[in-house]
């Protein structure tokens, strides 16, 4: 399946010249909400007061474009 513009140009689900495995997606004084990639996949985690969460199991989609993480690129 076809990407839009949107989904290939998603700097949170896509990996461009560095190593990053963590994608900020709000960054807000004193909480926040971000990707973590970990071995088993993209995982979405949040920090509320020094309070870190991070979710159990892998997502499928991206939360900002809708792309589907378990797909191989074209």
């Amino acid at each position: 399946m076809g990407l839009t513009e949107k989904q290939k140009n998603c700097p949170y689900c896509h990996e461009k010249g560095a190593e990053h495995y963590v994608k900020m997606i709000q960054d807000i004084p004193g909480c926040g909400m971000g990707l973590m990639l970990r071995n088993d996949g993209w995982h979405i985690w949040t920090s509320l007061r020094l309070t870190y969460v991070g979710s159990l199991k892998p997502i499928n989609y991206c939360p900002e474009c809708g792309r589907s993480l378990n797909e191989e690129e074209e």
